[in-house]
């Protein structure tokens, strides 16, 4: 009784002052545990940010240094390739360094072509989970580039030959080395640029961290969704590799025809085009 009445005769000052105490040891204690608990988030979000920037550099450099590699420059003697220039003009397709032709070194030949394009396969499955939007994108879009100058040569063996007359294997190897090395030249200037293009984009990934994951994929959905039409159109459209394709086909007839000893001459190439409507379909 006697210690209620000790606490009730203090003054309303008192008891106004330990209330403001209380309040504000509360409050620090609360602007204290946000506090700690904002700057654990973020170093958690810098830290986090911190492995995929290294992963990401890691990974665009993997990449990088493949394809400068791979596109180490070759060139071919005047001589060698006076007859080859007359065979791409013939044909229609680009010469961007006239009768100097110079060339990826993965255009050497069919297997070494065919090795190239197995290890860039490898190279974006390992990688690509650090990528961004932008480079994977890219990426998938050489991807399809490269798998559609391998297509390519499966036209030699849908091109009519008269009855008794067909391609050894010997050589429908030397004509896939051909094509491949003829290929090569014509499509230097834009090979390269779509690698300088990657290089750009890899640089902006850096200093443009974003983390928000692509909701689409190039396989979801189908195989035919948005982002591999999409690829299928900038082929088509606006690569030199998609607006020539007729003019390859006609070079692929021609090797044909002269490696069997065939007067291209008596050929109608017009007529043996229109068997193979893909050339047309994909850039209406």
């Amino acid at each position: 009784m006697e210690m209620r009445q000790l606490f009730l005769g203090y003054p309303e000052f008192v008891w106004q002052g330990l209330f403001s105490l209380g309040s504000t040891l509360i409050a620090g204690l609360i602007i204290a545990f946000v506090t700690t608990f904002y700057l654990k988030k973020k170093d958690e979000i810098t830290r986090v940010a911190g492995v995929i920037l290294e992963k990401r550099i890691n990974s665009e450099q993997t990449i990088l240094d493949f394809l400068e590699d791979a596109s180490f420059s070759l060139e071919m003697r005047r001589e060698d390739s006076e007859p080859l220039y007359q065979l791409l003009s013939k044909s229609g397709l680009e010469t961007p360094h006239g009768p100097h032709f110079q060339y990826a070194k993965i255009f050497e030949s069919h297997d070494a072509f065919q090795e190239f394009f197995r290890l860039f396969e490898q190279q974006i499955s390992r990688n690509k989970l650090w990528l961004s939007k932008e480079v994977r994108f890219h990426l998938e879009l050489m991807q399809g580039y490269f798998s559609w100058i391998n297509a390519g040569l499966l036209t030699m063996q849908r091109i009519p030959l008269p009855d008794g007359i067909y391609l050894s294997d010997d050589e429908w190897r030397a004509l896939s080395d051909k094509v491949i090395l003829l290929q090569g030249i014509s499509l230097d200037n834009e090979v390269k640029g779509l690698i300088a293009r990657l290089e750009v984009l890899m640089v902006e990934s850096i200093y443009r961290l974003n983390f928000k994951r692509s909701k689409s994929s190039f396989m979801r959905n189908g195989f035919l969704n948005r982002e591999t039409k999409k690829i299928i159109r900038i082929l088509s459209r606006k690569t030199l590799l998609g607006t020539q394709r007729e003019h390859t086909v006609t070079l692929i007839i021609l090797l044909v025809y002269q490696i069997k000893g065939l007067d291209p001459e008596q050929l109608d190439i017009g007529t043996l085009l229109d068997k193979y409507p893909e050339i047309h379909a994909d850039a209406s």
